[in-house]
This record gives structure tokens, sequence and C-alpha cells, in this order.
């Protein structure tokens, strides 16, 4: 008896801690891409140099944080931030400012709604 009370308090203790890792990874990922996607579309307003660069970081940190994504998430909006964001280096490319922002906004929009969805609050959890 006194063993299946530790596996079940060990296995609630794990499942809680699993939880809590997963809400902090996406807040952190959201606040990261967050900042990246206002750099890039900051530096696509001013067509500064930084805009290639700004660029690489959105994809590299989007590409790092994905997969951690999409197996916990189901929201459809994973599926425009991944297209918003894929569509950036395009219009990099092809120098379409305008296109890259509105792009950014688009992601932006999908970070925050992923951000809202997310929260441990009594409306998302009951």
């Amino acid at each position: 008896m006194k063993l299946r009370v530790t596996a079940a308090i060990v296995l609630i203790t794990l499942s809680v801690g699993f939880a809590l890792y997963c809400l902090l990874r996406i807040e952190s990922s959201a606040r990261e891409l967050t900042q990246a996607l206002e750099t890039a579309m900051a530096a696509a307003l001013s067509e500064s140099p930084e805009w290639e660069a700004a660029t690489g970081e959105v994809v590299r940190l989007w590409q790092r944080e994905r997969s951690f994504m999409h197996i916990l998430l189901p929201h459809v909006n994973l599926n425009e931030l991944e297209w918003a964001i894929g569509s950036l280096p395009r219009f990099l490319e092809q120098g379409d400012a305008n296109m890259f922002v509105e792009m950014c906004v688009r992601g932006l929009q999908c970070v925050n709604t992923i951000r809202e969805m997310e929260r441990p609050t009594l409306g998302n959890i009951f």
C-alpha cells in the first residue's frame, strides 16, 4: 500500500513538473519569437542592413521550437505561424518590405493567440 501511494505521488509530481516545464518553455519561446519578429519588422521598415540577420534569427528560433510546439499544441495558429515565418525569407529576397511586415504582424498575432490559449487561467482550464 505504501509503495502505491509513493508511486502515485511520484507520478503526480512528475506530471505537474512536466506541465510547468511545458508552460514555461512555451512562454519563453513566444517571448523570444515576439522579440525577433518585432526586430525583423523594424529592420524591414527602415530597410537597414540588419534585415537579413533579423530574418535569419526569426527562422532559426522557429526551427528550434517548432517540433516542440507541434507536439504539444493542436492549434491551427501554429500552421499559420509556420506559413508566416516560412514566407519571410522569400519576401526578404524580393525586397518586398510591405509583405514582409504583413507576415511579421501575422506571426505576432499567432504568437499572441498561442500565448493566450496556453495561459493557465480559469477560462482556459474550465
